[in-house]
């Protein structure tokens, strides 16, 4: 009758264990799904080099200070195109993706001087490099900013320029295969040509590359998708 007895006992408490196990084993697995679905950051460095513009738009040369405004407007442009995405933005010189905005970007398909507003290089997976033009893009928000713009307008004009140009070399950096340029939309930052007042004026938007770089990096589903607006 003892023996008969433990037995019932011995395995109750052998299955309530097994089922602490289960629990245990599910609530770790809970924890964990949620830890390997959460998509890993890739840092992107933006700085700008020493740059001087002046035109006769502007009636004299841009300050120090204005300059700082200008990249501030561009890193405000950078933060809301990939809010939502595993992107941080910061000036580092040593991550995996790196742009810099220098005084002139020359074309180096063609032997004589050609400018452009941005050129990068990208591998896969790796890791991306580029440039941005601070004269080509300064020269394009004078061409394009509204006539008797004020010269707080014109800075910031520059300044959108250069963070929408950093947009589209970032995205030519983290999708180098994929052919953005092949957007007709004039107001997406894919858009092939910087030539356009949607550089600098008003409202920009993605186009094709948004869905492609949150397959690739994954998004945030707190945050709503930037299509079809812009700050």
């Amino acid at each position: 009758m003892g023996a008969a007895f433990r037995r019932p006992v011995v395995g109750h408490v052998v299955r309530q264990a097994a089922i602490v196990a289960i629990l245990i084993a599910g609530a770790a697995a809970f924890v964990l799904v949620p830890a390997r679905s959460r998509p890993a950051s890739i840092e992107a460095g933006f700085w700008f080099e020493d740059v001087a513009f002046e035109s006769s738009r502007l009636g004299s040369r841009l300050t120090s200070s204005e300059i700082a405004t200008i990249e501030s407007v561009a890193r405000a442009e950078l933060r809301d195109a990939f809010d939502g995405l595993p992107i941080a933005i910061s000036s580092r010189r040593d991550v995996r993706y790196t742009l810099r905005v220098v005084q002139e970007v020359r074309d180096l398909r063609f032997r004589r001087a050609v400018g452009v507003a941005g050129q990068s290089r990208g591998i896969t997976g790796v890791g991306g490099s580029g440039s941005v033009s601070f004269d080509f893009l300064a020269n394009g928000a004078m061409a394009w900013a509204p006539a008797g713009a004020e010269r707080a307008e014109l800075v910031a004009a520059i300044g959108r320029g250069i963070g929408r140009t950093a947009i589209h070399e970032f995205t030519h950096q983290i999708l180098p295969t994929v052919p953005i340029h092949d957007s007709r939309d004039a107001q997406s930052y894919e858009y092939a040509s910087a030539a356009r007042s949607a550089q600098y004026i008003g409202p920009m938007h993605w186009d094709l590359a948004r869905p492609l770089l949150e397959q690739r990096l994954g998004s945030s589903m707190l945050s709503a998708r930037k299509t079809g607006r812009s700050p």
